[in-house]
């Protein structure tokens, strides 16, 4: 996926974050769109002069706007109600669904570092979660190390 690439702002990763995906791993010229397994960051509004940063377990929706004349949007709303939007001249659909697709699994990542112990995720939820990132690495959004990483860490659970 995406290798060395610079954050929005000088923002850098966290420890364990990756980048997913790209604007130019989508083909589209949006400079600020950068989407890891815990952030997305992307233009606050059509306009394209400031960036936001928003953890990807806050996202409530990301819905594709089409539009009569002009472009599509990916409008981006958030737990405090906040929406982001910004334009996809091209791909809108697959922009979506990958955003989509990491605010889900990361939501997920998040109810299992929150939960008790690990004991108490009966067996099924594991199961749909390896489905689920493989279904995601089919896909292209996540890579093969990725992948790895993450059916590791689901394996570990007893």
């Amino acid at each position: 996926m995406a290798g060395n690439v610079e954050l929005p702002d000088g923002a850098r990763l966290d420890d364990g974050e990756v980048v997913i995906k790209t604007a130019k791993d989508w083909g589209l010229s949006t400079k600020s769109l950068v989407l890891t397994n815990r952030r997305l960051f992307c233009p606050a509004d059509l306009t394209g002069r400031s960036t936001v940063i928003l953890p990807l377990t806050d996202v409530l929706s990301v819905a594709l706007k089409k539009h009569w004349i002009g472009f599509s949007t990916i409008v981006v709303e958030t737990k405090n109600r906040r929406q982001s939007s910004f334009g996809v001249h091209i791909n809108g659909q697959v922009v979506r669904s990958d955003i989509a697709a990491a605010v889900d699994l990361a939501k997920q990542s998040a109810a299992l570092d929150s939960s008790t112990p690990a004991s108490s995720t009966p067996t099924g939820d594991r199961y749909d979660q390896l489905r689920k990132i493989t279904e995601l690495k089919q896909s292209g959004t996540l890579s093969e190390a990725e992948f790895e990483e993450e059916k590791a860490r689901i394996l570990k659970q007893p």
